[in-house]
């Protein structure tokens, strides 16, 4: 599941670097990954957050991988009250297949656009 994850992060940020178009630029949009990194049930359990933040950590694509490691691995927290929190391992399947259906192909058209 997390090389999995990882192999559509790959593919995302291969398409965001391909289309910003400068090294320089490009190294610098790891930085929007801290938020989303941030707003997950990988540190706290979203049942103590405000109701808006919560929704927010239960339908980020790393939470659904973070509770699907831990189901998977015998370890399962208490599930949220949204489908992801609920369903962690579909939900992360359906992330990482969402991801990679959007990114191999934009990923592919920005490399023959630039001419590489």
């Amino acid at each position: 599941m997390l090389l999995l994850f990882r192999f559509a992060c790959g593919w995302l940020g291969t398409a965001l670097g391909l289309a910003v178009g400068k090294e320089e630029t490009a190294g610098q949009l790891a930085v929007l990954a801290i938020p989303l990194s941030m707003l997950t049930s990988a540190f706290v359990p979203t049942g103590g957050m405000p109701g808006w933040l919560a929704a927010v950590a239960e339908w980020n694509p790393v939470s659904a991988v973070v509770e699907a490691g831990r189901q998977l691995f015998g370890n399962p927290s208490a599930p949220g009250g949204a489908w992801p929190a609920q369903h962690p391992v579909a939900a992360a399947l359906g992330w990482c297949a969402l991801l990679l259906l959007v990114a191999v192909p934009l990923a592919v058209r920005n490399f023959a656009r630039s001419g590489r």
